[in-house]
């Protein structure tokens, strides 16, 4: 088998991230919310001026109320939405064609417009689909769907800029397209600030686009507006969530555990609040000592000599072939080996061996894609349950006394948590 670089395995990690943004679209599609425009990213101004709409009558509801006087149609509407639930997404762009087709100037073709902008970021047509939210923004400029044009717009845009950079794209790509979906997100918090749903998410996006766009201070004060103002919208948690990675980023341990507890206490019997439980667990073990691994057999690299952590700082990176964002994760390791190796930090990587992904297919991907450092077969997943490592990938920092001292996602391993954790070795 031929051999792929970390830059190439980098790049195909990044398309996947872009391909579980489309499924979520996917999902999205059903409760009629997401979509944008190509062409529009870097031509089309986010200047037009529209009423904004008020709460009377959500979006989805706006849609559904342009086929009152059309039954037939919107019977039809509602089976191509079970198309797309049951993952017939190809039948389901054809049949939404095919829908248009019978009557395009009825009310209702804005609504199955948009589901065909949907149905063709699915299906990763980003220009078309651009184009045909650039035609309904033209089309509809006063319509109550307006904002939800816009947000959809500024997502494939922040989609874009995001591949764009993990491709290597210099200069205008990547950047721009991330301004560009900056532009829309505060305009849109801005005009529809009275309609707290639409409100809420263009300011969660616009800041995450701001934390792409390297600027945590803006990214923070738009997490902790949409928490403050915005805490009954479904992103009220998830921008709690945002601020404790922004807390762990900047090797603030209290500060993380203090939004993780916030996000349980006010979400709770949420998926949301079980993740900040399991975070929790992780950031109780700080200041312990670590427990012993419990590994089968070492991959890659010969076995960790002698005593495990004395004069070292050791970052214990658990991961797995099989995942995407663990693989996107891989290089990052290999430099921060590089930055730091020099100043005493070690790295062992942690797997677990399952059904389908057994040991030989853990030796066949780390000799297809060498690694600086060893890679631990978990024995039965042992270690992971002792670290509280729930999820992967995950970072355990252990220091040259054995004492856990950073747990948490290796996105948040940040150059202030390094430096940190250095102090905290000695």
């Amino acid at each position: 088998m031929e051999k792929a670089g970390w830059t190439e395995l980098a790049l195909k990690a990044g398309s996947k991230r872009v391909v579980s943004l489309e499924f979520v679209l996917c999902g999205l599609l059903l409760g009629a919310l997401f979509v944008v425009p190509v062409a529009g990213c870097k031509g089309s101004s986010t200047d037009e001026k529209v009423s904004a709409p008020q709460e009377e009558m959500s979006i989805p509801e706006y849609w559904r109320s342009l086929f009152k006087n059309d039954p037939e149609a919107l019977k039809e509407f509602d089976r191509i939405q079970t198309e797309f639930r049951t993952g017939k997404q190809s039948a389901g762009f054809q049949d939404l064609e095919a829908l248009l087709k019978r009557s395009p100037q009825a009310p209702w073709a804005e609504a199955v417009d948009f589901y065909l902008a949907e149905a063709l970021t699915v299906l990763r047509q980003y220009g078309n689909a651009l184009a045909r939210l650039d035609s309904l923004l033209a089309r509809y400029p006063t319509s109550p769907a307006v904002p939800r044009y816009l947000i959809s717009k500024g997502k494939i845009c922040m989609a874009l800029g995001k591949q764009s950079n993990l491709q290597g794209g210099q200069g205008t790509g990547g950047e721009e397209y991330l301004k560009k979906a900056k532009e829309i997100f505060l305009q849109v918090s801005k005009d529809y600030r009275k309609n707290t749903r639409v409100a809420a998410e263009a300011l969660f996006y616009l800041g995450e686009v701001s934390l792409s766009l390297k600027e945590p201070a803006g990214a923070r004060e738009a997490f902790e507006k949409v928490a403050e103002a915005y805490g009954d919208t479904p992103f009220g948690g998830k921008s709690l969530y945002a601020l404790a990675g922004l807390e762990l980023s900047d090797a603030d341990l209290e500060g993380a555990e203090k939004a993780f507890r916030e996000i349980t206490r006010r979400y709770p019997k949420t998926r949301l609040a079980g993740k900040a439980q399991q975070k929790l667990e992780g950031l109780e073990l700080v200041g312990k000592k670590a427990p012993p691994l419990q590994i089968k057999e070492w991959i890659g690299g010969p076995p960790p000599q002698g005593d495990l952590y004395r004069g070292k700082l050791t970052l214990l990176s658990f991961w797995a072939f099989w995942c995407p964002h663990c693989r996107r994760n891989i290089p990052k390791m290999e430099q921060l080996l590089e930055t730091y190796g020099p100043k005493g930090v070690s790295i062992l990587g942690v797997t677990r061996a399952k059904e389908g992904q057994g040991v030989e297919k853990i030796k066949e991907f780390i000799k297809d894609h060498p690694m600086g450092f060893p890679t631990g077969v978990d024995d039965d997943g042992k270690t992971s349950l002792a670290m509280a490592v729930k999820s992967i990938p995950c970072i355990v920092a252990v220091d040259s006394r054995g004492r856990i001292r950073w747990h948490g996602h290796p996105d948040h391993l940040s150059a202030k948590v390094m430096e940190f954790l250095l102090r905290s070795s000695p």
